[in-house]
């Protein structure tokens, strides 16, 4: 009686080795990749939710613009904390979406601190907010030593990167709340 069961056993494994190997496996050759392909990557890439790599951006703009990560990285967390003081929540909403780590460089942004007439202008409507931001963005370099000549290449290394890495809302998005510059 060992027999059948032995038998039914093995007919069991045979059929699930046949499954497996009847399924063909495809490599991806990744030199033959056109721009498209890529754009598709990337495509895929952004829908399924996976985050920008802030390091190699921090990185790829330290080394474009010759200044430390540390001081780009405090940087971007000034014009991510500008950013979002100047956008909707709904947009802002875009770049967490590709930086979900965007707090961290938030926290690293420098504290200035601010008059009491500063404090007035950020309640004196868009025109008083967009001051009050442009004042802060001048403390903030001058306290990180960035020539603030160096305020739009920073932007635009930033938002290309982002864009490259398929995230062109975000992109938008951190132009527009920066757009006043």
């Amino acid at each position: 009686m060992k027999l059948p069961t032995i038998y039914f056993a093995s007919s069991v494994a045979l059929a699930a080795i046949f499954a497996i190997t009847s399924n063909s496996v495809q490599a991806i050759d990744l030199k033959s990749l056109s721009k498209s392909s890529t754009e598709q990557l990337k495509m895929a890439a952004t829908e399924a939710g996976v985050p920008l790599d802030t390091d190699a951006m921090i990185a790829y703009a330290a080394k474009q613009l010759n200044f430390s990560e540390s001081t780009v990285s405090s940087s971007f967390g000034a014009l991510l904390k500008v950013a979002q003081d100047n956008l909707s929540s709904e947009n802002f909403a875009l770049i967490n979406k590709a930086v979900p780590d965007a707090q961290k460089f938030l926290d690293k942004a420098p504290k200035v601190s601010t008059s009491s007439i500063t404090s007035l202008l950020s309640d004196a409507g868009s025109a008083g907010k967009k001051a009050d931001s442009l004042n802060y963005l001048n403390a903030a370099f001058d306290k990180l030593g960035v020539s603030r000549q160096k305020i739009p290449e920073l932007v635009n290394s930033f938002s290309t990167y982002i864009d490259k890495s398929g995230y062109g809302d975000a992109a938008a998005s951190l132009k527009k709340g920066l757009s006043f510059l």
